[in-house]
């Protein structure tokens, strides 16, 4: 495998070269960067002629200038715009823009439509499945500049005045629980009286949860209490085991438990790290979490050590993630938070958590409709695969050896299904960085498509290789990653 992605590695060299030399003949000959200034009637035209050709080399031809902007790609140097700036600072900062509008989504759309695909599979034809095709399809078929000016209207002035005093009345109360009701309905297997009863205490056990949120003020000085926390680390424990093995297997159950309440407990020992973190705490937390839950499984998981590991690694990042979720709310205060233009607040300062809800208000709007739409996509074609994979005769097989369900669905076929999803969530991580332009201008984020759109428009050639270079690049990478996945998804799949 290793010599073989080298060799992937290899092949593309030729195919970058050929591409952005194409690319740059192509730029170059789309327009004159010199037409507005010839144009000019300032009486200084020639000495800003002469300026911009030595700026942007026009006075060389197309290959000599290709080669000299190759030269410096190794040190990040770009070339300059037709103002004069320097390429490389630019491309940085609309990197970064993007990456924070599009990954997001792209994380969000991937895990919701795995999920959703998995369900509808599994619940073929029944209320839920119908419901998540239906929403499949609507949410495929927006156009996205219509879905955001829809999230701009009802998800941020609407919404906002909401925010300023948020509550439930009795009508959303009911509303709310019958929704919750429903879904349950829809995706609980079994008979008739089964769904009608896991549905009716869905509705039920919805009614109180709500009733008491909003007879609390929760919405109004939201956070959570430990016990609360214990409840959702347990859950995600569970939930983990499930995942793993069979929920009944205490060799994993156990330790998966004992991983979530010893990030409970380090709640009482991380205040000042959870109260004013920064990145490198945060990851470091994270990767603490990761080896103790490890440990926790190797040392209690017995014979299934191996599945106890990855399902208590699995339990004590959910709990992690659920008390900086609570960090999180619990600096939020009522007020208009969804903002629709720019990436944050201008001059924004303060400490972690009030920056990080600043940057959320900014990013919710766009990031959820990108995530609509992408969602569409990877549900579908989950749904799809999984359907065939549950027509296998290995597992019909894993089911007639008495195999727990989630096991034959997580362990077994959503593994063998993942190998065609592979190729459409590698794609879209690989094009990510290319940036949304319709989305970018929509809520005025000057990303990489922003940056691109420019580029061309002002038949500015550096700014445009630069784009072209980096996505490339960023491509290149995610298939190598996705040869990789594919051999470790299927075993049966090795390239020597």
């Amino acid at each position: 495998m290793f010599f073989f992605i080298v060799r992937r590695m290899l092949v593309s060299i030729p195919i970058l070269l050929a591409s952005t030399f194409l690319v740059f003949g192509l730029t170059t000959m789309a327009g004159d960067p010199l037409s507005d200034l010839r144009q000019s009637q300032s009486p200084n035209k020639e000495v800003q002629i002469a300026a911009m050709r030595d700026r942007l080399d026009l006075d060389k031809s197309v290959p000599e200038r290709y080669v000299n902007w190759l030269k410096g790609v190794p040190k990040l140097d770009f070339g300059k715009t037709r103002d004069g700036q320097e390429v490389w600072p630019i491309l940085k900062q609309a990197m970064i823009t993007t990456l924070r509008l599009v990954v997001l989504a792209v994380v969000l759309s991937v895990l919701i439509g795995l999920a959703v695909g998995i369900l509808s599979a599994v619940r073929q034809y029944s209320l839920f499945d119908y419901g998540a095709t239906f929403a499949a399809f609507l949410c495929f078929s927006l156009p996205v500049f219509w879905l955001a000016v829809l999230l701009k209207e009802f998800g941020a002035i609407k919404f906002n005045n909401y925010l300023t005093k948020p509550g439930l009345s009795t009508a959303g109360i009911i509303l709310l629980s019958v929704i919750g009701g429903l879904f349950f309905w829809g995706a609980v297997g079994g008979t008739w009286k089964r769904r009608a009863i896991g549905g009716a205490t869905a509705l039920v056990a919805s009614f109180v949860i709500f009733g008491l949120i909003d007879n609390k003020h929760w919405l109004r000085n939201p956070g959570f209490s430990r016990p609360v926390i214990a409840i959702f680390a347990a859950l995600g424990a569970i939930a983990a085991t499930a995942m793993f093995a069979a929920p009944s297997n205490r060799r994993v159950l156990v330790p998966s438990l004992l991983a979530a309440g010893g990030g409970v407990l380090s709640t009482y020992f991380l205040g000042d790290w959870l109260f004013r973190p920064d990145w490198t705490r945060l990851l470091l937390m994270a990767l603490m979490a990761t080896v103790f839950g490890i440990a926790v499984g190797l040392a209690l998981g017995g014979i299934d050590r191996a599945a106890a590991a990855r399902a208590s690694a699995f339990a004590a990042l959910f709990t992690g993630g659920v008390i900086l979720f609570d960090e999180f709310i619990s600096a939020w205060r009522p007020g208009r938070t969804i903002a629709t233009v720019g990436p944050q607040t201008p001059n924004l300062k303060g400490t972690f958590w009030p920056r990080m809800i600043d940057y959320a208000g900014h990013q919710i709007l766009p990031s959820l409709a990108l995530a609509l739409i992408g969602f569409a996509g990877y549900s579908r074609f989950t749904r799809a695969s999984m359907l065939e994979t549950l027509n296998s005769d290995y597992v019909r097989t894993a089911k007639a050896k008495g195999l727990a369900p989630t096991q034959v669905i997580m362990r077994h076929a959503f593994r063998t299904a993942l190998i065609p999803v592979t190729t459409l969530i590698t794609l879209s991580f690989g094009s990510i960085i290319e940036g949304a332009v319709i989305t970018e201008r929509v809520f005025a984020w000057k990303g990489m498509g922003t940056l691109f759109v420019k580029g061309l428009t002002d038949v500015d050639p550096y700014p445009v290789m630069g784009f072209l270079l980096i996505v490339s690049l960023t491509i290149i990478f995610f298939n190598a990653v996705a040869d990789i996945l594919y051999a470790y998804l299927d075993p049966r799949i090795r390239v020597v």
